[in-house]
């Protein structure tokens, strides 16, 4: 197949590129014996060295063995973005078990399905959340429960300003057999042993194994437990150093002396591997951010002068109201990426507009990905990017439109389905070879295909655009609508901060449009706002497309990586239609 989008690739970046036959450890492992001093974490003030976190790593390791952890087991981390959860996790990999990456704020029912659902034997818990989840870990089977604070890793002075703060009201751990402290378990592994030095390691699996389960969800429907491999991960971590425009630091033996602003959470396949696996494997820190508030990311931002950030639109709209960001001077970030939702142009404008007025005169950089594919399968790029386009694919992936529900290539500027294709696609569903065989189909390429469920279009020069998860399309009087083009149009109206837009029952045309609004300040005016968006509607909206119902809210509902829950909204509305004839 034709790949229009290689003549619009920034220097550098090349249409296929070599991946190391490893597993995620070694790839740490690696790392630490090149740039054994570098920063691999920095977290609220502490930094741990790559030296130091291979250390950590094989002493948990060992702990996971003394605790009967054996190969092909599932051991489930339900954290924040903490350095326990970043050890737990290359310890898991290195003993050849699997880890279940969960929400840590996940319902205590929600969470025994994803611990049985996998089988999962042993869970790192967060100890501010493992109250209300107990009494069901108790029944699932759970054979053994670590639990780690935030106060693990902090200095004693941030330690006592954390307990004194917030610490105090966690409530004290109940004395079970099964239960332990994370200092506990990691004193476990502390062994004079010299079995277990990585210089006679050898990998218990290949890099092509399971190695890490992730949870599909939120604005799709029921989860699904995605199975991905190291070499999936470490495709990425590669890819993913060309998009940053980072030299092979193995090549050039200089260590690259950057950092990444880790937000997006570890359960999230974008923050698991490009905010974290990818920075552990080319040598570069990353500043773990276990919850994120604007001001909270600020300081971080003033204190470790990071070098990437990467996240959803709703972060960098609040980035934009810190106060501490106002005289800052951000001269020192080199790359800002956005995805997960639609960047709306006046956002990517006035964020752009923002770091340049601090001295980072650079684009945010939007992007495309699902975790089927570990998140990420094009980019916008640093030289040529596009306004409202995710950008081009990435070495070694191919991307193509299809007519729905076929295999029918379509010809560029025609809308179909997004299908993507390439080493990062993951091994299966767990457990649900109907729904792997729906997802995943051979072509008459002999090519393995992804269908993603997503609405786009590829222009003649390769840069492909989001139009709408496929499900969300809705008919109005019989004609299709997509709520993302009536969420844009609102988004422009000066005072609007966000919009969401979905279909509501109607008993003559079946489905009419709801826009639900929030404003940029809680004082305006909602009836000017109201008549501007229904100008703005009439003038770039035919009729059947336009909100018949205007709702102004302060917040809207979210999903645990920070979209838009428009599913919730939905079912809100359903609820209503619902008492509404009772």
């Amino acid at each position: 197949m034709s790949k229009p989008w290689l003549k619009n690739y920034d220097p550098g970046m090349t249409e296929s590129l070599s991946y190391p036959e490893k597993t995620i450890y070694e790839m740490l492992m690696r790392s630490a014996h090149t740039f054994p001093k570098e920063v691999a974490l920095a977290f609220e003030g502490t930094h741990i060295s790559f030296a130091q976190l291979l250390k950590l790593v094989d002493e948990a390791a060992i702990s996971l063995q003394k605790y009967g952890i054996q190969k092909g087991e599932v051991a489930t981390i339900c954290l924040p973005n903490m350095p326990q959860a970043v050890i737990f996790l290359y310890a898991v990999n290195k003993i050849g078990a699997i880890a279940n990456m969960v929400h840590p704020k996940t319902p205590a029912k929600e969470l025994c399905e994803f611990i049985t659902s996998t089988n999962s034997t042993t869970i790192l818990i967060f100890d501010a959340f493992l109250a209300k989840s107990l009494s069901m870990l108790m029944t699932a089977e759970i054979r053994n429960i670590v639990v780690a604070s935030i106060g693990d890793y902090l200095s004693p002075a941030k330690r006592f300003g954390f307990y004194i703060s917030k610490g105090r009201k966690i409530p004290k751990l109940p004395k079970l057999a099964t239960l332990v402290t994370w200092k506990q378990f990691m004193l476990l592994g502390k062994t004079k042993e010299e079995n277990h030095k990585d210089s006679l390691y050898i990998s218990p699996i290949r890099a092509a194994d399971p190695a890490i389960y992730l949870h599909s969800g939120g604005t799709t429907g029921m989860p699904k437990t995605i199975v991905l491999s190291s070499h999936n991960m470490n495709v990425l971590a590669v890819q993913g150093a060309q998009i940053v425009n980072v030299e092979d630091p193995f090549v050039t033996g200089k260590p690259v002396q950057m950092s990444m602003v880790t937000i997006l959470p570890l359960f999230h396949g974008f923050g698991l591997c490009m905010g974290l696996h990818t920075m552990i494997s080319t040598g570069i820190c990353a500043i773990l951010v276990p919850q994120f508030t604007p001001d909270s990311l600020a300081k971080i931002i003033l204190r470790e002068r990071p070098s990437f950030i990467a996240a959803v639109p709703t972060l960098y709209e609040g980035l934009l109201k810190s106060t501490h960001l106002e005289n800052a001077d951000l001269s020192c970030i080199r790359c800002c990426f956005c995805g997960g939702d639609s960047l709306t142009e006046d956002l990517k404008t006035r964020f752009e507009e923002f770091l340049g007025a601090r001295g980072a005169k650079i684009a945010l950089r939007e992007g495309y990905g699902l975790t089927e594919v570990v998140t990420v399968c094009c980019v916008n790029p640093e030289y040529k990017s596009r306004n409202n386009s995710v950008g081009l694919p990435l070495p070694d992936i191919l991307m193509k439109i299809v007519k729905p529900n076929t295999q029918e290539e379509l010809s560029p500027l025609e809308h179909g389905e997004i299908c993507v294709s390439g080493p990062t696609m993951m091994l299966e569903y767990l457990g649900d070879q109907e729904a792997t065989e729906q997802a995943i189909h051979r072509h008459a390429d002999n090519r393995l295909w992804v269908h993603t469920g997503d609405f786009g279009y590829m222009d003649h020069d390769g840069y492909f655009y989001f139009l709408q998860r496929l499900k969300r399309i809705v008919k109005v009087s019989g004609v299709p609508v997509f709520p993302t083009q009536i969420e844009g149009v609102i988004a422009k109206v000066k005072g609007v901060r966000s919009a969401c837009a979905i279909a509501v029952p109607d008993p003559y045309r079946i489905h009419v449009i709801k826009a639900f609004v929030v404003l940029e300040n809680d004082g305006q005016e909602e009836e000017s706002v109201k008549e501007a968006i229904t100008h703005a509607c009439s003038e770039n909206l035919i009729a059947y497309a336009r909100p018949i119902c205007i709702e102004f809210r302060r917040e809207l509902p979210q999903t645990t990586v920070g979209k838009i829950d428009y599913i919730a909204l939905e079912k809100e509305e359903s609820a209503r239609s619902l008492a509404a004839l009772s």
